[in-house]
């Protein structure tokens, strides 16, 4: 019989080897992330204060980083988003990682690109660009102005296993195939050669052609997602499937005067507002984003979003739910106001 005379004796017992007892539940763990809202006026000014403090050759990114105050090391336990800035005349250099990563652009211009594979890929104001897992890919800005994205990347998710990377063996990439070859090749007509992989190929998707496709919903009978206004996803080129296979990107357009119904879902969602402004209430806490401000929807908690410009008020976001689905794991239903 054991020496211990009662349950507390035992738990330290446990305690003091690095043991626990199932009765005391899941003591230490990190508390649940709470909804939050990072405001545009504070990240620019921290990013543009970068430019001037932060060279690029002691940094391989310059990016800032987003932090949720109830998980205070990450913003949320699947996916991250940052903000990167690359000054006139600088070269971000050739790396490649097992995270997937994909780039929303805020301020861009067609004379600065991300090389992937070889490609560029100019950086056109609201263009989607995907760098998917252990692609090679570096930035450069031949324009007169800063150009500044959002860097999207499924880290957490990654690091079930281990992040890894390379470095190239140069600061950039040769060009080897000219802009626009993957918007040629990667349409409805294709090699018969392609075929897809795990992984999808890396692709720009413009925002003239995005906000063509809102236009045309707009000026048609179909009705829009009750829940998320109308909502595009960027798929797959090779098979019409999530942008990712652990994340998925979107965009939602949100027409005046629109209060969608709400919802809840496992999924982490994080938005961007690229345009307008409104307000989404989450688990009773009212979060009012204008242009410029990300905020995250943690898992489970119910949401739903308002319009409150005077036109469209467009939202992009990034959601870790492809992830879920492979894993059986994905739930969603819908919750009252």
């Amino acid at each position: 019989m054991t020496a211990l005379q009662n349950i507390e004796q035992l738990d330290s017992w446990l305690k003091e080897r690095n043991l626990n007892g199932h009765w005391r539940g899941m003591e230490g763990r990190p508390p649940e992330a709470r909804p939050f809202l990072w405001k545009w006026a504070d990240i620019y000014e921290g990013l543009m204060a970068a430019t001037e403090l932060v060279a690029m050759d002691q940094t391989g990114r310059r990016t800032i980083q987003l932090r949720n105050p109830t998980t205070p090391d990450r913003m949320s336990n699947t996916i991250h988003m940052s903000i990167q800035c690359v000054m006139p005349g600088e070269i971000a250099e050739a790396h490649n990682h097992n995270a997937a990563a994909v780039r929303f652009i805020v301020q861009g211009d067609e004379n600065a690109a991300t090389v992937v594979n070889g490609e560029p890929l100019p950086m056109g104001t609201g263009d989607f660009i995907t760098t998917p897992s252990l692609s090679w890919h570096d930035h450069f800005n031949h324009s007169d102005h800063p150009v500044i994205w959002l860097d999207g990347l499924d880290v957490r998710l990654t690091s079930i296993g281990k992040m890894i990377g390379k470095k190239f063996d140069k600061e950039s990439q040769d060009l080897l195939k000219p802009a626009g070859y993957s918007a040629k090749t990667l349409g409805h007509a294709k090699p018969s050669w392609a075929k897809a992989e795990t992984q999808p190929p890396p692709f720009r998707y413009t925002w003239e052609e995005t906000k063509a496709t809102i236009e045309a919903i707009k000026a048609s009978e179909i009705d829009a997602d009750p829940y998320n206004g109308i909502r595009l996803t960027y798929t797959n080129p090779m098979t019409g499937g999530a942008t990712l296979p652990t994340f998925a990107c979107e965009i939602q357009a949100l027409t005046p005067g629109l209060k969608t119904k709400a919802h809840r879902h496992i999924s982490t969602t994080i938005y961007y507002c690229f345009q307008g402004k409104g307000a989404t209430t989450v688990d009773g806490e009212r979060l009012e984003w204008e242009k410029g401000d990300i905020f995250v929807v943690p898992p489970w908690l119910g949401h739903y979003h308002e319009n409150l410009a005077a036109g469209d008020s467009v939202l992009y976001s990034m959601n870790d739910y492809p992830a879920l689905q492979a894993l059986g794991l994905y739930q969603e239903e819908e919750v009252p106001v």
